[in-house]
């Protein structure tokens, strides 16, 4: 099996892994082991890059190089005399944030290229782990592939051609890359194929162990950094893999959305929690994502099962649904499905359809909403925004809604479109204000 050419599938511009990317904030962090697995799939991380405009000239060049199909050597080549000019480069004395000095190995280009595979095939498997669940009505069997060379580990050389559903817990910690370097990949596959290949779709029930491993000591502090690993394991054949990697790519990028909102709910002061949810809410890369997966389900016309997370639920609206005996997730989310409901052509025909610009602003429109109700007659929350010219564009909440596929609740956007006149909402038997 050939390994992947990360600059051939970046010339593709795989638009998911390009979306993954770019949704990513920034993380400073001393040593690697500071910054989890979790936080890596939200936060775009480099060791030893206290400073944000070192950290941000080297993510604007990964942004590039993914977007472009940069080859590892041109990305080495044009960000060497950038990072050389801000003084990032070469073994050199550097304080941290606590005012501790110590000799460190900064930028190189053995470390670049190290950054460029790492990132860049992390981006790629999330892209592509994106669109196998998607699509796994069709192909709902998934295949381990290793390449199988001299290179490649025998752990990994142990899952070779396993079959395991699209949902079986494997793939939460052990979808591809797996450790620095690795080029294993997974293959999707219909219950036909399985069936014409005569593979055997196994469980991984019983055979998933979670441990935590030892990662390095701070030099600085003695403070020990451990992380949880996980390992299969069946008879003589088992995988693990290395210290930070035990998680999938592309369901992180989603899946840190529940740990934010988990965390909102533990902040006991509320003014706080809704200071954190409009920042959350504001990020201009969330709503760059959100566009650019909008573009690609109306542009396939069928749906999957992907979800784009819009934003997250204001702590009033939260209270107001709990106060109405709902469970808000605190997640503002929607699936390909909902989103094509609102951009079908029955909307179109019945002149009530958001136009491409509109839809795009989805995101902003839900975090900054001119008027919330409730619907009695439907059970949920109704977003308001005025769209000018006596139009208003009404979007419907579910709360505390389970997707096909997703095993998080979310507050689901259930629709979008537009209504011409707004005296629907002086029925108080059918709408309350919620403000």
């Amino acid at each position: 099996m050939a390994d992947i050419d990360l600059g051939y599938a970046a010339r593709l511009e795989p638009r998911l892994a390009v979306d993954y990317f770019r949704a990513k904030g920034y993380q400073v962090s001393w040593n690697w082991q500071e910054t989890a697995a979790e936080a890596h799939a939200r936060a775009f991380t480099v060791a030893k890059a206290v400073r944000m405009d070192v950290l941000t000239t080297i993510r604007g060049e990964l942004d590039t190089a993914l977007a472009q199909g940069l080859t590892e050597r041109e990305f080495v080549q044009s960000l060497t005399p950038r990072l050389k000019k801000l003084g990032w480069w070469g073994r050199q004395l550097v304080v941290d944030g606590d005012g501790n000095a110590e000799a460190v190995q900064l930028g190189s280009p053995h470390r670049l290229g190290t950054i460029y595979r790492a990132n860049l095939t992390a981006a790629y498997q999330a892209g592509r782990q994106a669109s196998q669940l998607a699509n796994s009505d069709d192909r709902p069997y998934w295949q381990y592939v290793a390449v199988r060379d001299s290179r490649t580990r025998p752990s990994h050389a142990a899952l070779h051609g396993r079959v395991f559903r699209a949902d079986d817990p494997i793939w939460q910690s052990l979808y591809p890359p797996n450790g620095w370097g690795c080029r294993c990949r997974v293959r999707a596959l219909s219950a036909e194929q399985v069936k014409e290949r005569g593979l055997k779709v196994e469980s991984s029930a019983g055979k998933l162990t979670t441990h935590r491993v030892k990662t390095g000591v701070d030099k600085r502090t003695g403070e020990e950094y451990f992380t949880e690993v996980v390992t299969w394991r069946d008879g003589d054949h088992s995988m693990t893999p290395d210290p930070g990697w035990s998680h999938s790519p592309g369901g992180l990028a989603f899946g840190t959305d529940p740990a934010v909102a988990r965390k909102l709910e533990e902040t006991k002061d509320r003014d706080l929690r809704q200071q954190l949810i409009q920042q959350l809410n504001n990020s201009p890369a969330r709503r760059q994502a959100f566009g650019h997966w909008l573009q690609r389900v109306v542009k396939q016309a069928r749906p999957g099962h992907g979800v784009a997370v819009l934003g997250f639920l204001s702590e009033r609206d939260v209270q107001a649904v709990a106060a109405r005996g709902g469970e808000p997730a605190r997640i503002l989310a929607m699936g390909e499905k909902q989103l094509l409901h609102a951009a079908s052509g029955k909307h179109e025909a019945g002149g009530i359809a958001l136009s491409p610009a509109e839809l795009a602003r989805l995101p902003a429109m839900v975090g900054a909403p001119d008027a919330v109700f409730w619907d009695h007659k439907h059970d949920n929350l109704v977003l308001v925004k005025y769209a000018g010219e006596g139009a208003f564009v009404m979007m419907p909440v579910t709360p505390g809604r389970r997707l096909k596929k997703q095993a998080e609740r979310l507050d689901v956007l259930v629709n979008a479109f537009k209504v011409s006149d707004a005296r629907m909402f002086l029925d108080k038997k059918r709408f309350e204000r919620v403000r």
